[in-house]
């Protein structure tokens, strides 16, 4: 599981709506909220009923359902069908990695400047006819490894696509209130998925072979089409002509809409710079696209090794090994439904300091368990592992989407996703090749406890920044919770943006 969407943004920032001022219409993809009021006229706490977040749900869950089931579909069929070489898989696995590199930082572009619904069902039914080649090819005999290559490099680019504008979409339908809780959602059906999907497609293997497989897998984004056709658009906010003229903080919370004509569009190139600039240059969001990079770096070194000791080490069978994962499935439902208890109870930002650094205390557990000749504390200290790696990450990852969907202008939300992914997720090959190499230089438990420490220190970043004292908006917390939580930037003007002309000290 990866730790990607880390992008903070000061909220002692948060801009504050004007005296009488309602929540601009925007263009339809908002007015469906059923936020109601109390009689004192404090927002009402209610549920998605009426938002359209229930279908974007069930098409985001139908949607990670299917992707489970393609990649583990796609390889037993390398390895079963076209009898891959060990060097086959390795490029069929690097595929995927190459569209986030390569593709990466357009995809934000392109989900910032079209509009988001529409992109969503384009990337879905392009991932369905892809996945239809491959049987269709099959019953051809002209399934060929190049073949595969192109179609899991292409179903990546797509799927970057998709997350990337459903990622900048979800907060058009929600009020920012309503968002921690609609990440846990989101994060819930991808925990389910990590378990369930490699189950499932491995029953429809057994029955109709690899191949055919995918063809029921296809029917899977085409109904999630279905479910995703009845949202309402959702355009992009315009830009503000003075976003990316100031810097730090100021160059990102004061972006928004113009009161003035918009500018002609930009080049795709200073789109995409655009994107590396928020992240580079704002105090508070570059302590966290470091930890995350930083966490990744040592999350691949780790697992690089960690099937391979399990298994001749630990003297696990792979079953096992498949059983002690299952742990993680728990994990992620408890961890999704947990997140906004926890950032009621330590904040935002202490919250996220803890789910960086308790990974690290349980990938101690794994090579620990090397020390006693006992099977049975061998199961469970590994299955604790997963437990704690997997509660850790989903919380991290609930609560860094939920901030940058709150706070990073409308106009920004692709780049910004696209970008943290690319960064972050582009370092994972160093650490697995590095990891690699020390284990058989050096031992699998010592780059096992080395993992540990780096993924540890990780925690370093938002500790010891501002990202500490970010607060939630559960709860109510903000009078702006009613507003549409990707126009909050958008909707203040320049002259009478309230926020604080000072910003807080960059180190504490």
């Amino acid at each position: 599981m990866h730790v990607s969407d880390d992008l903070m943004t000061d909220q002692q920032h948060l801009p504050e709506p004007r005296a009488g001022e309602k929540p601009p219409p925007g263009d339809g993809s908002t007015g469906e909220r059923a936020t109601g009021e109390r009689p004192g006229g404090k927002p009402k706490k209610t549920p998605f009923r009426g938002t359209g977040f229930l279908r974007l749900w069930t098409g985001e869950t139908l949607s990670l359902a299917g992707t489970e089931i393609t990649f583990m579909a796609i390889g037993i069929t390398a390895a079963t069908t076209l009898a891959a070489t060990p060097w086959q898989m390795g490029v069929l696995e690097a595929a995927e990695s190459a569209a986030v590199l390569l593709l990466g930082l357009s995809a934000g572009v392109w989900a910032d400047r079209y509009e988001r619904r529409a992109l969503m069902l384009v990337a879905n039914v392009a991932r369905g006819l892809l996945l239809f080649a491959i049987p269709l090819l099959f019953w051809f005999d002209a399934l060929t490894m190049p073949v595969l290559y192109g179609v899991v490099f292409l179903v990546g680019a797509f799927t970057l696509l998709f997350d990337s504008a459903m990622s900048a979409y979800l907060p058009r339908l929600l009020p920012r209130g309503q968002l921690e809780r609609a990440n846990s959602w989101m994060e819930a059906s991808t925990s389910v998925g990590t378990v369930a999907g490699p189950g499932l497609a491995g029953l429809l293997i057994q029955v109709v072979s690899a191949p055919v497989a995918l063809v029921v897998d296809c029917f899977s984004y085409l109904i999630s089409c279905f479910t995703l056709a009845g949202l309402p658009k959702a355009a992009p906010a315009p830009a503000d002509p003075q976003d990316g003229k100031g810097e730090g903080d100021g160059a990102v919370a004061g972006a928004g809409a113009s009161a003035g004509e918009p500018e002609p569009r930009e080049s795709h190139r200073k789109a995409v710079l655009k994107g590396l600039l928020v992240l580079r240059d704002d105090r508070i969001q570059r302590p966290m696209i470091l930890a995350a990079t930083h966490f990744n770096i040592f999350h691949a070194m780790f697992f690089a090794v960690h099937t391979l000791f399990v298994l001749r080490v630990l003297g696990f069978s792979p079953g096992l090994l498949g059983a002690t994962s299952m742990a993680g499935g728990v994990a992620g439902l408890l961890g999704a439904s947990s997140t906004p208890f926890l950032t009621r109870l330590f904040g935002q930002g202490r919250a996220l300091v803890l789910a960086y650094a308790a990974p690290g205390v349980s990938a101690v557990l794994v090579p620990l368990a090397e020390q006693w000749d006992n099977r049975a504390l061998s199961i469970v200290l590994v299955s604790a592992s997963t437990f704690t790696w997997t509660f850790a990450v989903v919380v991290n990852l609930v609560i860094s989407e939920t901030v940058k969907q709150s706070l990073v202008p409308d106009h920004l939300l692709g780049r910004v996703t696209a970008t943290t992914r690319f960064v972050s997720w582009g370092c994972q090959p160093v650490g697995a090749l590095l990891g690699g190499w020390l284990g058989g230089r050096f031992g699998l438990a010592e780059v096992m406890y080395v993992s540990a420490a780096g993924l540890l220190t990780s925690a370093l970043w938002p500790l010891l920044s501002p990202v500490r004292a970010l607060r939630g908006t559960e709860g109510g917390e903000s009078e702006a919770d009613d507003a549409p939580a990707g126009t909050t930037a958008a909707s203040a003007g320049t002259d009478d943006d309230p926020r604080p002309k000072t910003a807080p000290p960059t180190e504490p």
